[in-house]
């Protein structure tokens, strides 16, 4: 049940806000639906906690919840940004390695 509490918490922190590194998003139009598109990814992420998920479960996850921002115009920072969200996500539950998923997303490589 902690998983699901650090999500929670998680899910309630401000996004795509600029801090030192990065600038803040780059369209800002597209603030509220990444936001809520980021919001709807935790929740998945909840239920797979409820559902006691492999790390191999939530790695498709991973892979498959990527694949949903493909359709917004990210620029580098913005994808880089994304990518760090998800790593957040991986330390509320746990996960170790995404598989290789945010590497392939964000580089278009997998690593062996």
């Amino acid at each position: 049940m902690n998983e699901i509490q650090n999500l929670k918490k998680l899910k309630t922190e401000p996004k795509f806000v600029s801090n030192g590194l990065y600038t803040g998003l780059e369209n800002k139009s597209n603030e509220k639906s990444l936001s809520d598109l980021l919001d709807n990814i935790i929740d998945d992420f909840s239920k797979g906690a409820e559902n006691n998920f492999t790390d191999e479960q939530y790695q498709n996850l991973i892979k498959k919840s990527l694949m949903k921002f493909d359709s917004f115009n990210l620029d580098t920072e913005d994808r880089e940004y994304i990518c760090g969200y998800f790593e957040k996500i991986m330390d509320a539950i746990g996960l170790e390695s995404s598989g290789g998923a945010l590497n392939e997303w964000l580089y278009g490589f997998k690593i062996e």
